[in-house]
């Protein structure tokens, strides 16, 4: 079953695409600068054209696991997408504590500010996918 991660932002948000037999994610796209709406069916394109079956969105809650300003924005975000996808691809939260912080450190020393900033939502996204496809039993 093929599953995309989303690390979704206000101004960058990151995909990341996997499976559940291979239990693999791998960053996949960034987008930047889309309004919620224009991102949601950006997100829908892709799911069709990728042939995806279920989406993991990462909520950032606070390290005591309460709801932060932001995962109340990304839970906004959520619904917009679940109106635009439609309930023929379940969509599972996931915590992305630290993902991002963990792709900066695994992106520093080798790129410039532009060129990581290109690429940590996108790194951010499969690690909240990975870890999503770690917790999932073996078929």
């Amino acid at each position: 079953m093929r599953v995309i991660g989303i690390d979704y932002g206000t101004r960058r948000t990151g995909i990341a695409i996997g499976d559940t037999e291979s239990r693999m994610a791998l960053p996949f796209e960034m987008f930047e600068g889309l309004p919620d709406p224009q991102l949601a069916a950006a997100i829908e394109q892709l799911v069709r054209r990728e042939a995806i079956a279920t989406i993991i969105i990462g909520v950032p809650l606070n390290a005591d696991g309460s709801v932060s300003q932001q995962s109340k924005i990304t839970e906004r975000f959520v619904l917009t997408l679940q109106q635009t996808i439609g309930p023929k691809v379940p969509l599972h939260r996931a915590s992305e504590y630290l993902s991002t912080h963990d792709a900066e450190g695994k992106l520093a020393g080798h790129f410039t500010r532009n060129q990581k900033r290109a690429r940590v939502d996108a790194l951010a996204a499969a690690r909240i996918l990975q870890d999503w496809l770690d917790a999932q039993p073996r078929e």
